[in-house]
């Protein structure tokens, strides 16, 4: 099967969407299927598998939702992706995040194969569905199946549009971080704290920052590991609470490999995002890695995360909720054993195998009509309450 999978972000820019497509592009590449990645230019740097990555425009950062959204333009948008699928020729067609301008709405508007989409966002407001729903409803109408990485995600389409969904939800490369050498050095009776992710408003990293000095207190030999970039970078490094001093640590971006060793050393992985998470990759890296999970009790993580099964959940923005989580699990040796246990058997329903047969038996069931199932699709009305390089020029 030739399979094009439509990205509104990809490699190099960081993130979530990204590494799905990267893993699902790899795990039908061992599968026998021809692949493309088709996408747009996000500066300099390349993906792990560039040779396979169609890119047509260039991304223009637009703030959404809380965080920054690169949409890609072009004059002659529609016109280069008509040509580039006449030359491609696919059997079907994977959109993630379809409703995107303007890539993924000129491949809805131009293709004539079967479209699975993806919908990724978690968003209580879907202030963009509501206001542009009715030219949304004549695109979203053209997919032949819809997915939801989760609950959360569902409830957000599927409360402007309504509609079947299967929810599949994003995998996790579970052998590279349940296997990976730690980045701290064994034995030196340091508490490892770990966040990851972009440093913005919308990830909560100030609440885990101000919770540090209750930290201290109660845990002296605590120290935060800060993994990311973002646009408050400068600001929180220069705005430390005082008596943290040295014992928060800011690294930056860092590349996949590094990534897991950091994981690996950690003793508690904590996410305070203040909201917007569709799913919460960050906690089954983790979980995968053996690091005991502290996360804000919002949608999305609580798809995750069993709060006292498999992690604690803590009141969104509140740092005296986070530290008392982590001191918890600071002196509580066997519930922190206890909670990455049941993570550990938790997230082997991430790996990506066991997610890329749903989505194929998704691409089956719309190309041929096949009897492969991932699961029952979703109803939707009674949750909605709650190898060749190709540069279109």
């Amino acid at each position: 099967m030739k399979i094009g999978i439509v990205t509104p972000t990809y490699h190099p820019y960081p993130g979530g969407v990204p590494e799905h497509v990267y893993h699902t592009c790899v795990e039908f590449g061992r599968m026998g299927h021809d692949v493309r990645v088709i996408t747009t230019h996000f500066g300099r740097g390349r993906a792990p598998n560039e040779e396979q990555v169609i890119r047509i425009g260039r991304s223009v950062p637009i703030p959404a939702n809380g965080s920054i959204c690169p949409v890609a333009v072009d004059v002659r948008m529609r016109a280069k992706v008509r040509r580039m699928l006449v030359a491609e020729r696919f059997d079907v067609l994977h959109l993630h995040e379809p409703l995107m301008p303007t890539l993924c709405l000129s491949v809805l508007a131009e293709a004539e194969v079967p479209i699975v989409g993806t919908f990724h966002a978690n968003n209580d407001s879907a202030f963009g569905y509501r206001l542009f729903g009715s030219l949304l409803k004549s695109y979203l109408d053209k997919l032949d199946a819809r997915i939801a990485v989760s609950a959360a995600a569902l409830r957000t389409v599927a409360g402007c549009f309504g509609g079947d969904y299967t929810v599949i939800p994003n995998g996790v490369d579970i052998g590279r971080f349940s296997t990976a050498a730690s980045a701290s050095t064994p034995g030196d009776g340091t508490f490892t704290i770990l966040f990851v992710g972009r440093l913005e408003p919308r990830k909560g990293a100030k609440f885990l920052l101000r919770a540090m000095p209750r930290i201290l207190r109660d845990v002296p030999e605590a120290r935060l590991i800060v993994v990311g970039s973002g646009p408050l970078s400068g600001y929180y490094r220069s705005h430390l609470p005082d008596g943290v001093g040295d014992r928060v640590v800011f690294v930056g971006r860092v590349s996949g490999e590094a990534l897991a060793s950091y994981y690996a050393g950690a003793d508690v992985f904590c996410s305070p995002a203040m909201g917007g998470e569709s799913f919460g990759i960050v906690l089954i890296e983790a979980m995968a890695a053996g690091a005991a999970v502290v996360a804000s009790d919002i949608a999305g993580y609580r798809d995750v995360v069993s709060d006292g099964a498999t992690g604690l959940l803590v009141r969104r923005g509140d740092p005296d909720s986070i530290a008392d989580a982590i001191v918890r699990l600071a002196r509580d040796d066997e519930l922190r054993r206890r909670l990455v246990e049941s993570a550990g058997s938790e997230v082997r329903q991430y790996a990506w195998d066991r997610v890329t047969r749903r989505i194929l038996a998704v691409y089956e069931s719309v190309v041929d009509g096949g009897a492969a199932s991932p699961g029952e699709p979703v109803p939707t009305t009674e949750q909605s309450e709650e190898g060749v390089e190709i540069e279109i020029s």
